[in-house]
């Protein structure tokens, strides 16, 4: 009972400081932005590794190690948003800084647990560093689940209450300090529960179902291998979607191999299935990584750096070590699970040292990004279109903005970068209001189109500013990676309209992402939704890709229509 009240009340304290940081207006008050923003670091967390540590070591050592974690992972986190510009939403420009916080605050507790509960002297005991880390993911998916079955019986309560004319649960969990000081409460009695229930809620049941991944992911990654090499290497010419699905896939047979062979050799993997596809992984996985990098770098040498790239880059920088450790201890025979162990504790530390290069110098991506995209518009390799202008100026912090700058003093002999420059909007910055022609114009300049392709017409765009509800200057705007959002492709796609119709793919992450458009009496209009007949990948920013290179073919569709009575009946697509 002493450690329910314990988590209750560290929740609810935890509840109550989010509360105070919404209601107190820090970012407008002697704190500013970046200091706010550290001390909302240091309070998530240190409640968040308290919260996770207390049950396990009790409330002295679990406040102190979490004081450890959360001083220099706040430090770093300070240190990193002073290279951002305060004048916009810091968080919207970090990115995969953020997930550098995430990496310095979780890594590091299961190794405060041991060195708690055993000495410093057994900081990399493998075993309990394997049960703490998993532990602390099933208790904390398990309080959440708690949390939200709560809060769900708090609004059927509500509900049934009001339906006889009493309202006050609605109106009391309308006070915030309320609402968010009851959940941190409630968090902490799930921790509570779920851990002195231990042995009833382990998260060797989750591990025991990751197991049978093994052969799926296995099976997966070679048939793509060997595709690859049926296809003489070819793969999709974009190829930022295969490098991120290549690093996920990678990261997810990391996982695999570290849930197979568990603490100890006589808790891994034993039926011969299971153990081929472990074996085969490991050996696999500097394969994976190799083919990331070259996926990763035909993207750079066709578009260049961007944040987003540098951070696949140091992904696959690990991957990379976990494969040759993997595949080294493998191929060194007998013992093999124990070194995979040992490489799992080395790769842990050097997941700390990527999260402390990004957040300081070592690693500033922004610069990279920036550097590498003014060098290819000054070397020609760039167009000023296809610039990532708008990602560089509200993405890309403080090196963004200069390099906004340094491309303004080129526009003064450069018209079509000065045009593109046009519509670029920086933070405190007094510029005059555009056009709404202007406007337009570099809306047909953000929307990619085949080479060679003739200029959008002016209805056209205006029709497909009106149809949507994004402002026209975000309509197309291109995205951090430095690719375009929207393309358009104009031919005569319907024999019995005028003239050629248009078809504007829009990756917008809504269900229907293409329009059709097509002249009526002279004028433009929207011809509804289209929908992609089954059997591509679904990936629409591979279709605005493909478009923008010209690699697209005008073919019929295979749909055929039952002619009758002067109508035509066409079945829908599904």
């Amino acid at each position: 009972m002493h450690s329910r009240l314990q988590h209750i009340l560290f929740g609810a304290l935890a509840g109550l400081f989010l509360w105070a940081l919404h209601e107190g207006n820090f970012v407008n008050g002697p704190l500013g932005p970046r200091g706010t923003f550290a001390i909302t670091v240091a309070g998530m967390v240190f409640f968040g590794t308290g919260l996770a540590m207390l049950g396990e070591i009790g409330a002295r050592k679990a406040g102190f190690a979490a004081l450890l974690i959360a001083i220099p992972t706040t430090v770093l986190g300070w240190w990193a948003a002073g290279s951002f510009d305060p004048a916009q939403d810091l968080l919207g420009q970090m990115d995969f800084g953020v997930l550098a916080l995430f990496v310095l605050a979780t890594v590091p507790m299961p190794f405060a647990m041991v060195i708690a509960q055993q000495g410093r002297r057994a900081w990399a005991d493998y075993p309990a560093l394997f049960t703490h880390a998993w532990n602390i993911v099933v208790r904390y998916g398990a309080a959440w689940l708690f949390l939200a079955v709560v809060w769900l019986l708090l609004y059927l309560s509500s509900q049934l209450l009001q339906s006889v004319g009493i309202d006050w649960l609605r109106q009391l969990f309308r006070l915030n300090w309320l609402a968010l000081g009851l959940s941190g409460a409630v968090l902490g009695l799930g921790l509570a529960v779920v851990t002195e229930l231990e042995e009833m809620i382990s998260p060797f049941l989750l591990l025991r179902l990751l197991r049978l991944l093994l052969p799926v992911v296995m099976v997966v990654v070679v048939v793509f291998l060997l595709g690859l090499i049926l296809n003489a290497g070819a793969i999709d010419a974009v190829g930022v979607s295969h490098a991120t699905t290549l690093i996920v896939i990678s990261m997810a047979a990391i996982v695999l191999v570290s849930v197979a062979v568990e603490r100890e050799d006589f808790e891994a993997v034993v039926a011969p299935i299971l153990r081929i596809s472990t074996l085969g992984l490991a050996l696999i996985l500097p394969v994976l990584a190799a083919v990331s990098a070259w996926s990763t770098w035909r993207t750079v040498f066709e578009f260049g750096w961007t944040p987003a790239r540098v951070a696949q880059g140091g992904l696959i920088v690990l991957i990379a070590g976990y494969g040759i450790g993997y595949a080294a201890a493998v191929l060194r025979g007998h013992g093999w699970m124990a070194r995979v162990r040992r490489v799992n504790i080395a790769m842990a530390l050097g997941l700390l040292a990527l999260a402390v290069a990004w957040l300081t110098p070592l690693i500033n991506a922004n610069a990279i990004a920036t550097k590498s995209q003014i060098a290819r518009y000054e070397s020609g390799l760039t167009e000023p279109a296809r610039l990532p202008l708008y990602a560089m100026a509200q993405s890309w912090g403080k090196p963004g903005l200069d390099g906004i700058a340094t491309l303004r003093a080129h526009a003064a002999n450069d018209p079509v970068l000065a045009k593109a420059l046009a519509s670029v909007r920086v933070a405190g910055e007094d510029v005059p209001p555009t056009s709404h022609d202007a406007l337009l114009a570099d809306l047909r300049m953000h929307i990619a189109q085949p080479p060679g392709a003739a200029p959008i017409p002016k209805a056209l765009l205006q029709v497909i500013e009106r149809d949507s509800n994004v402002p026209l200057s975000d309509l197309c705007a291109w995205r951090a990676s430095a690719e375009p959002s929207c393309a358009l492709v104009m031919a005569d796609l319907r024999p019995d309209l005028p003239g050629d119709e248009a078809v504007m793919v829009r990756d917008d992450g809504t269900y229907a992402p293409m329009r059709f458009y097509y002249l009526n009496n002279g004028q433009w209009v929207n011809g509804g939704a289209m929908r992609a007949v089954p059997g591509g990948d679904g990936a629409i920013g591979l279709v605005i890709a493909a478009i923008a290179k010209g690699q697209f073919k005008i073919v019929p569709s295979g749909i055929s229509g039952v002619q009758a009575g002067g109508q035509i009946l066409v079945p829908s697509l599904r």
